[in-house]
């Protein structure tokens, strides 16, 4: 991997005066590029964070060949050079997370702004050390779960806070260096995209759906458990990986890819793209429910890594109530791309009405990604 060795001040403050003019604490960011020397050089289009930080879709879309695919197929095209960049009002650059760099497998980049100036310039590389962190982490979170008494959790919550403090030197800082450039944005050549198959669902093999049903009904009450499955030429999910047990209404995304195969070492872009077959689905359990799932769950699966994701809802004696599947389709990304656009839309609101309208529709897109749950039957 190439050595970022600076970035260039105008690029700098031209992220800056972004997020300036939109204030209210939003970030702005781009897709910016590595050149020769190892300096980033130039960018792709600012684009402006929303309710909920950076938009990915929206982001990546001024990359994407094709409309209405998944992030994971959109994070492909991207060429080797690439890096990710995004203001960070209020703090100093620091990066404190692996998220970035699991799901893009390229170097993160914050820029650190406060009073409206640029404190600092926070870097995280996509490598090992990081990625063994981030399992080390999910682990952890999960001991004090299984812990029996109040000093073994004591033990397990030490550890995690022990994890957690590591995070803090995880990043280094990136020098702002004046580079002799007329013009810092350009076009970028792309990969070619990454084509996830787009399989229909249609039975999951009864054993298997009732194995995790067991093991659910056999640890702590509410916390679920995930597997993946191969979904053969006839539409049926098998078992193909073993069982986890997750956290309290979640699964940790890497403790999942894991399943499959060990990503110790590895990002869950790279876990995703060249590891866990195209033709897998995401198979979880909803303990007290009927398997109907929701905008969380559809992103997390299709919407993210272009697999189906489905649910097995039951109850506490391990009856099985219903099982469904999200599958990836237009409507899905469809809705996922309003969604960005309506958290920036939030913003731009100049009357009680316009934001009550906006927020309704926000709720309706969270009905409607409910209604994509497709009812899968036993076989």
């Amino acid at each position: 991997m190439q050595e970022v060795k600076g970035i260039a001040e105008e690029i700098v403050n031209r992220l800056v005066e972004r997020s300036n003019e939109l204030g209210e604490g939003r970030s702005v960011g781009t897709i910016a590029y590595l050149d020769d020397q190892g300096y980033i050089s130039s960018y792709n289009k600012i684009i402006n964070g929303g309710l909920s930080g950076l938009p990915y879709r929206l982001l990546l879309s001024e990359i994407s060949q094709k409309n209405y695919c998944s992030l994971l197929e959109m994070i492909n095209q991207l060429p080797d050079n690439a890096v990710v960049i995004s203001t960070d009002p209020g703090e100093s650059g620091i990066i404190v997370n692996t998220g970035g760099i699991n799901i893009f497998n390229l170097p993160v980049i914050k820029v650190g702004v406060k009073n409206g100036s640029a404190v600092g310039v926070g870097i995280l590389y996509p490598e090992k050390k990081n990625f063994n962190l981030a399992t080390k982490s999910e682990k952890a979170q999960l001991d004090s779960l299984t812990a029996m008494s109040m000093e073994s959790e004591r033990e397990a919550l030490k550890i995690s806070t022990e994890i957690k403090l590591k995070y803090l030197h995880i990043s280094g800082e990136l020098p702002i260096i004046s580079l002799d450039k007329d013009n810092y944005q350009k076009n970028i050549h792309k990969n070619e995209c990454m084509n996830i198959p787009r399989l229909d669902v249609k039975k999951i093999d009864e054993a298997f759906a009732q194995k995790l049903v067991n093991k659910s009904i056999n640890i702590e009450q509410g916390r679920e458990v995930a597997a993946f499955g191969k979904i053969n030429d006839d539409g049926v999910v098998v078992q193909a990986s073993e069982l986890v047990v997750g956290g309290m209404g979640y699964i940790p995304p890497r403790l999942l890819a894991s399943s499959y195969h060990d990503i110790s070492d590895i990002s869950l872009q790279e876990a995703y793209s060249e590891i866990i077959p195209t033709n897998t689905a995401i198979v979880h359990t909803h303990p007290g429910g009927t398997g109907v799932m929701h905008m969380s769950d559809a992103m997390a699966g299709p919407g993210m890594w272009g697999r189906p994701i489905m649910a097995i809802g039951h109850n506490k004696k391990g009856k099985i109530r219903g099982v469904s599947v999200i599958e990836l389709g237009d409507r899905l990304c469809k809705l996922a791309d309003e969604n960005e656009d309506l958290e920036q839309k939030f913003f731009e609101a100049e009357t009680p009405e316009e934001e009550l309208k906006i927020r309704k529709r926000r709720y309706k897109i969270a009905q409607e990604f409910t209604d994509l749950c497709k009812q899968v039957e036993l076989n």
